[in-house]
């Protein structure tokens, strides 16, 4: 099974895949083309096929395995010349687990186009055994040209777990990436990070207020509210008074349970 799924963002602006077919045109800046939140689950004894940008061939094959050792993450690009970042270690292979802001290029990738994720003691410098939204730096090739990317996982080899976050890549070709980088500038108050401030996000604030969220955190949704996908200032909307906001968390709650419905049917 094979995944691609590509929302283009050029750096400073965010723009909707409906405007770029309507207006037919071509940026000849690089610009970042991201997947959005996927999350996709790699059972045990299986594998999970890439297909980054779209076209008709696979780029990466992300392995979750049980061999005699133990359980056994692992990545491969797919074609040449694209490769890994990553490094050797006693005649090992190994995919370096790339932090925030880690600059993916022609410097950085290498040795290999394949390389060992976490395999416990067997591996003993491996760099995902226990792995929240690390990143995996690749190259791959886009019509035999080099173009650099992403894919953010997390991994608990103990459990035997390999969960696919999302990814990115420059559709420049030569031009490095970031990783991490989406193409897309934070907006405060973007909770759940669709690039709007609005009720949705009143509701992800609710339900983690006093953990992940606290009373800056509203005063940021409030002072953003009404910003859309590409705007740089918020909408003339009317920020909902407090009274009003228990209102707006259950009408989205009740558009989210609508969706899922409609969805299954």
């Amino acid at each position: 099974m094979k995944a691609s799924v590509l929302l283009k963002h050029s750096r400073g602006a965010a723009y909707t895949m409906a405007a770029a077919a309507a207006t037919g045109a071509i940026d000849a800046q690089a610009e970042v083309i991201y997947s959005g939140p996927q999350d996709i689950a790699i059972g045990q004894f299986a594998s999970q096929e890439l297909n980054l940008d779209g076209d008709a061939y696979n780029d990466i094959l992300l392995k979750n395995y049980i061999f005699d050792g133990g359980n056994y993450q692992g990545a491969t690009v797919d074609f040449a010349p694209g490769q890994l970042v990553g490094f050797s270690a006693n005649g090992i292979v190994y995919a370096s687990a790339l932090s925030p802001g880690s600059v993916i290029d022609g410097t950085t990738v290498g040795p290999s186009f394949y390389g060992s994720m976490a395999y416990g003691a067997n591996n003993p410098n491996g760099e995902f055994d226990n792995a929240v939204g690390a990143f995996l730096g690749l190259s791959f090739p886009i019509n035999a040209t080099n173009h650099y990317g992403w894919v953010r996982v997390t991994i608990d080899n103990a459990a035997g777990t390999f969960v696919i976050n999302d990814w990115a890549y420059e559709d420049q070709q030569g031009v490095g990436i970031q990783a991490g980088d989406t193409g897309v500038q934070p907006i405060l108050g973007d909770f759940n990070d669709d690039q709007r401030v609005d009720g949705a996000d009143f509701l992800e604030w609710q339900r983690g207020v006093g953990t992940l969220y606290n009373a800056a955190d509203l005063a940021d949704w409030q002072a953003n509210f009404g910003t859309l996908p590409g705007s740089a200032a918020p909408a003339a909307h009317t920020v909902p008074e407090p009274g009003t906001l228990g209102l707006l968390a259950a009408g989205a709650a009740g558009v989210s349970l609508l969706r899922r419905r409609r969805s299954k049917s």
